[in-house]
């Protein structure tokens, strides 16, 4: 009896020392996830040379930086992820992209968006950045969440250009029978019908083959985008029109989002700040030695001083707009001429 009672004793003993030995492999095993770090995919579908990828990269230092490396950030740019605006805004929306940066085409997600790109609503960069990282800006992105998108902050396009191979454009009727690449947006393309020209709208990627065979006439598009794309290889005048401002968002998928910590999601918000301005900056003061360097590779410069008949042509797509969209945007485009 009693060596009955001591080998149930050790049985017991050895049990629970076994609980022990099992319970702190299982915290340890606990502590090695917790302390792998956090990776995000982050895409953009432009050069690693353009803003965005100025922009990026700070994003990057910062988030890596200010989290002590539980958080690091992959970046892909030039499309290397995703070839297109569409599909990179898709992707954030289903996950299999972590972060992204899309412009006109998430219009199509959000078609607030478009109030921000009607034509000539914007007269200066103050003004737009007022508005955007203001109460307006932040009612238009916070729709972004209907599509487990969650907005961090509006980067730059900057204002569009017109670049094509026909003629040099200072008045509407220059715009007549131009094939002139627009982004996959209904609101640019009532804006270039307005005008006068045949607008095709086209993916990002296909553009430079496009204007180097022939196929279209022309784009528009910010001077960053026209000098780090090489679009003075293939196009011969240059027309600073300014005929819309273009921002960038910046966003995140939402179920990532809610993952993260408060501290991890703080860190993140002030990354996306940090690299807004980079990306403002400097498209800010690259835009005048831009026109200057496109003109010493061979563009042909057009500068549209009086762009009154250009707005009285375009306006009718404010209407057209706002009521397609309805809501409260009206009261939207409101607020914004309040600023002008």
């Amino acid at each position: 009896m009693i060596r009955k009672k001591l080998e149930l004793r050790w049985m017991v003993s050895i049990l629970f020392t076994m609980a022990i030995l099992l319970s702190a492999c299982s915290n340890e095993a606990g502590k090695a996830g917790e302390d792998k770090p956090i990776t995000l995919s982050f895409a953009y579908e432009l050069p690693e040379d353009h803003p965005w990828g100025h922009g990026a990269t700070k994003f990057k230092e910062i988030v890596e930086e200010k989290t002590n490396g539980e958080v690091k950030v992959e970046v892909h740019g030039n499309g290397s992820l995703a070839a297109s605006g569409r599909e990179i805004q898709e992707g954030v929306k289903i996950g299999t992209i972590d972060i992204g940066i899309s412009s006109t085409p998430l219009s199509q997600m959000n078609p607030y968006l478009d109030l921000f790109s009607l034509p000539y609503i914007f007269s200066s960069r103050e003004q737009a950045w007022e508005v955007l990282d203001g109460p307006v800006g932040d009612e238009v992105g916070k729709k972004l969440s209907e599509h487990n998108l969650t907005f961090l902050a509006y980067w730059e396009d900057g204002f569009r250009q017109i670049t094509n191979n026909v003629r040099p454009i200072s008045e509407i009727d220059d715009f007549k029978g131009l094939k002139i690449r627009v982004p996959e947006s209904d609101v640019r393309l009532e804006t270039f019908k307005a005008l006068g020209s045949s607008p095709l709208p086209m993916a990002w990627s296909e553009v430079f083959t496009a204007l180097q065979q022939g196929s279209i006439d022309g784009q528009e598009n910010p001077l960053s985008v026209v000098n780090s794309s090489s679009f003075y290889d293939v196009q011969k005048y240059l027309t600073i029109s300014n005929h819309v401002y273009s921002p960038a968002t910046l966003f995140i998928n939402s179920s990532k989002w809610d993952s993260l910590t408060k501290d991890q999601q703080d860190i993140i918000l002030e990354a996306a700040g940090e690299g807004r301005d980079l990306n403002r900056k400097m498209n800010q003061e690259q835009d005048e030695e831009m026109v200057k360097g496109l003109e010493e590779k061979g563009m042909e410069v057009t500068v549209i001083e009086d762009v009154k008949p250009f707005q009285e042509a375009t306006k009718p797509v404010w209407d057209q707009v706002s009521k397609e969209i309805g809501g409260n945007s009206q009261e939207l485009i409101d607020d914004i001429t309040k600023t002008q």
